[in-house]
Order: C-alpha cells, then structure tokens, then sequence
C-alpha cells in the first residue's frame, strides 16, 4: 500500500490526513493552554479556547485540499467571501495567538512539521516569558476613582488638593444623576493607594463626597 488508500495522484494519502489532523490538534491545544496560561484580564473566554483549537485543525484542511489545486484554492477564496465575523476581540494579544493557531495550521496543511513545531514552541515561549517577567509594563499604579457627590465637585480645587500628596489626577467622565447626585469618575496615578485612600477620607466633607471607589487600573479598562 504505497499510496495508502489515495485514489488520484493528486489527492493526499489518509495517512497523511490523519496524521495531520492529529498534529494540527495537538499544536492548537498547546497554542490555547498557553493562551489560558498567560491570560491576565477579566473577560476569559472558554469559546476563545475552543476557537483557537479549531481554527488550526480547520486551517490545516484548508491548505490540504487546495495545495497544488490553483481552481480549488479560488473556489475556497470565493466561499470565504461570503464569511463575516461580528465577533469583535478585545485585547489585541488575543489577535496574535489567533494568528499563530492559524499559521501552526497552514504550516502542517503544507506538511512543514518543523516549522510548525519549532514555531508554535518559540512563540509560546516568548508569549509565556513576557507574561512571566512583565515585559514592557508600565510600572507606575494606575487606579480608577468613582465618587458621588451631593454638590459639584470645583475640579481645579480638587486635583490641587491630591497633588500637594503626589497624586496625579485626570477626570474621565462626570455627570448629574436623577437623584441629583453628582457622580464623577477619575484616573489617578500614584504610588500608594493607602494614601489615595486616606486623602479622600479626610477631603470628603471639604466636597460633599458621599461614597468612593478606588479600582485597580493595572488591567485594560475601558468606559
């Protein structure tokens, strides 16, 4: 059986086939367990997991049936066209692995086994040494600040007032409420959050602060 079960010259052997799709598997799992691994935001997606395993499976068919067949590959070209993805990704580091889930597929579609493996191995390393060591984090505390207020709140006033302690503030968004509760939001950059803490308590009554929050900005927010 030197052909094993291929029935045209063109068309690829089933041992192949199934060696590829366990190997196109395997890659995908590894890509999407170091995904997982490296995750650090707060919107983990379980149908990203199951995403990033597929779509290299689903790649390496891809490349398997149109690989020497220029009319199968503008056919497949066609059919995607009519493919739209609504599902909109929210950090960018996911786009990367996608990517890679993809190339791994590509690359064992087109039966390039080393670059698949030694690619996938290289990548997820480098993706799990910057999650491991913090590479390129900006080391300043960034937190959030949510307060209420009964009176508006005299901005200028107000940020001098957390500068003279070293805090840096930025107002993000302000409005009135029906309660006729003033409600602002504010980026604050500092380096004890105790002492962001303490000086909201003691500047409280100075501005009408009824209640505070003070959220951690380490992670991506956005509003």
């Amino acid at each position: 059986m030197p052909n094993f079960f291929s029935f045209s010259q063109q068309e690829v052997s089933i041992a192949v086939v199934i060696f590829n799709l366990v190997f196109a598997t395997f890659l995908s799992l590894a890509i999407a367990y170091v995904h997982k691994k490296t995750h650090t935001g707060l919107s983990y997606s379980y149908s990203f997991f199951t995403t990033l395993v597929l779509i290299g499976i689903i790649a390496s068919v891809v490349l398997m049936v149109v690989q020497n067949n220029i009319y199968g590959a503008l056919g497949l070209l066609g059919a995607f066209a009519f493919i739209r993805f609504r599902t909109i990704i929210k950090e960018t580091r996911d786009i990367a692995f996608l990517f890679l889930s993809l190339a791994e597929g590509v690359a064992v579609g087109l039966n390039q086994y080393a670059v698949a493996l030694l690619s996938t191995a290289a990548i997820s390393l480098v993706a799990y040494l910057l999650f491991r060591f913090n590479l390129g984090y900006f080391t300043q505390n960034n937190y959030i600040l949510l307060l209420n207020s009964t009176s508006p709140i005299e901005q200028d006033a107000f940020t001098n007032r957390l500068r003279e302690n070293k805090i840096s503030v930025m107002l993000l968004n302000s409005k009135k409420r029906q309660d006729q509760m003033f409600e602002y939001t504010f980026r604050v950059t500092g380096k004890d959050v105790t002492l962001l803490h303490d000086t909201i308590n003691e500047i409280s009554s100075l501005y009408s602060i009824k209640e505070f929050d003070i959220i951690s900005g380490k992670e991506s927010i956005e509003y």
